[in-house]
C-alpha cells in the first residue's frame, strides 16, 4: 500500500474515527508515531514471520511504520 491510498480511504471516514495498530500478543494499541523504516522483502520464508524485513543493503525499500505500544505499567 502507498501513502496515496489509505489517505484516500481515511478521507471516507468520520473525522472521530480511531485508528490502532494490534498489540504484541493480542489487543490493540493507538498509534503513537510514525516510524521511517528501511525494508527488504521476503527474507524469511515462515508464515508466521511478516513479509518485510529491516534491511541496511542497497535494495531497501523506504516505508513508514504506523506505531503504537501499549503505555501502562506491567502488571504484576
Amino acid at each position: 500500500m502507498t501513502a496515496e491510498e489509505p489517505i484516500n480511504l481515511l478521507k471516507e471516514l468520520p473525522p472521530e474515527i480511531k485508528i490502532v495498530v494490534r498489540g504484541c500478543e493480542e489487543g490493540y494499541n493507538d498509534i503513537s508515531e510514525l516510524k521511517p523504516v528501511k525494508l527488504m522483502y521476503g527474507v524469511d520464508s515462515e508464515w508466521y514471520y511478516g513479509e518485510y524485513s529491516k534491511s541496511n543493503s542497497n535494495d531497501k525499500i523506504d516505508a513508514i511504520e504506523l506505531f503504537g505500544e501499549n503505555k501502562q505499567e506491567e502488571r504484576k
